[in-house]
């Protein structure tokens, strides 16, 4: 079963309008009260808040995705259980349809560590996604003119698949499983327009390549990326990686022409928790569209920072840094908080954008994993960082730096 091109077209056409019209931030609030006061009807079917149908937003808990997840049974309109569904996602895996109801499609987010999330999406949410994530990342002509889409990421799923009935698309899928030479090879002969990766797999791309691609469009996800790295890619790969910030929870955010990220306010309510002793917050979203399994003030351990100053390009939606790690990522002592960006920027300035590292900071000390050339620098940096925010820790060498898991994350917080 493929997804209904006319639904996909009728999606995208009404996330490019509403982009269109919704220019102020009080049009983008009206929109959010409307879309919620209809979301009255799948909160009265989700078993786990049906008591709490038309009440005012701040009247739901603020729910950890973990625990969300735990209580799948609960927080889905169809009264799925998380054993159907993860046999379904499990299926299609390994090549299967993905479905656990007519219609309706069980998969798997990437994880980072411990087990990944589990969601269900209706046809009807699976275009409206496509849709709305085509219209915010590609131009207006894509869905017109022959089109090479790549993906490389964790694992397929139905709602990557069901991109090819949106227009006349080409699309490659590469599991981030494949070896790093061969992933290399088949993107390089598909020779995409537009490719989505994790930093760590353009970081390798950039590596390999022996001059620019012909890329329209080059996006990244599901890992932190620094300013330096950015532009090495950009300036080696021949087209700046722009943020995108997708979760088991959603589409989140897109970059804009300028390559700042916004946040999707058009379809979710996004509060702020702020984070102590830093400009951060971390993102408590509610998903106004989706039907099958709602996601109501999910508290993301995501760090955001708002740009400082207004977008140029004018949207009325939320301009932010992109996600620069977790909120157990940062590093914490008494009177001091130093955030992943700030050793990022720190140690790349310090070794090169285009090394492996990492630094892991617990309450004792720092240790910084580098190659042994660029070890002794990359300390230095660390180390300078540290005494001009006033913390009295040793750094210490850690060998080199070790393989990276399903995500990449250079700057960590160890409790032990």
């Amino acid at each position: 079963m493929q997804a209904d091109r006319a639904a996909l077209l009728k999606a995208w056409a009404s996330a490019r309008w509403t982009a269109a019209t919704l220019r102020t931030p009080a049009r983008v609030a009206t929109r959010q009260a409307r879309l919620w006061r209809e979301m009255a009807t799948i909160v009265a079917r989700t078993p786990a808040i049906h008591a709490l149908a038309g009440r005012p937003l701040e009247d739901f808990p603020i729910m950890r995705p973990d625990a969300l997840r735990e209580g799948f049974d609960g927080w889905n309109t169809l009264g799925l259980t998380r054993a159907e569904a993860e046999a379904a996602a499990q299926a299609g895996e390994a090549g299967g349809s993905g479905e656990v109801r007519p219609g309706i499609v069980a998969g798997f987010s990437s994880g980072s560590s411990g087990r990944p999330g589990l969601f269900v999406t209706s046809a009807a949410e699976r275009a409206g996604w496509i849709g709305h994530i085509l219209a915010r990342l590609l131009p207006p002509d894509a869905l017109f003119r022959p089109t090479r889409i790549a993906l490389c990421l964790r694992a397929d799923n139905r709602l990557y698949g069901d991109v090819g009935a949106a227009g006349p698309f080409r699309f490659l899928f590469v599991g981030l499983a494949v070896p790093a030479a061969e992933r290399f090879e088949l993107l390089r002969a598909f020779a995409p327009d537009v490719l989505i990766a994790p930093p760590q797999a353009l970081a390798d791309l950039a590596r390999r390549t022996d001059g620019p691609w012909r890329l329209r469009r080059l996006f990244y996800g599901a890992e932190p990326m620094g300013e330096a790295e950015r532009n090495w890619i950009a300036g080696t790969l021949g087209a700046r990686p722009d943020p995108i910030y997708q979760a088991t929870e959603g589409f989140l955010g897109a970059a804009c022409r300028f390559g700042n990220l916004h946040l999707n306010e058009d379809v979710l309510i996004v509060e702020r928790e702020p984070v102590p002793g830093t400009s951060r917050f971390l993102p408590v979203v509610t998903d106004l569209r989706r039907t099958t399994q709602p996601m109501i003030r999910v508290r993301l351990p995501d760090l955001l920072e708002p740009l400082s100053a207004p977008c140029p390009c004018g949207s009325p939606l939320t301009a932010v840094h992109p996600v620069e790690g977790r909120f157990e990522d940062l590093w914490r002592w008494p009177g001091a908080v130093i955030c992943p960006r700030e050793v990022e920027t720190a140690v790349s300035a310090a070794v090169g954008p285009e090394q492996a590292w990492r630094a892991v900071a617990s309450a004792g000390s720092v240790a910084v994993e580098a190659d042994p050339d660029r070890r002794d620098a990359a300390m230095t940096a660390v180390e300078a960082l540290l005494a001009a925010r006033g913390v009295d820790r040793p750094v210490r060498a850690a060998g080199r730096p070790a393989a990276d898991g399903v995500k990449r994350r250079r700057v960590r917080w160890s409790d032990g």
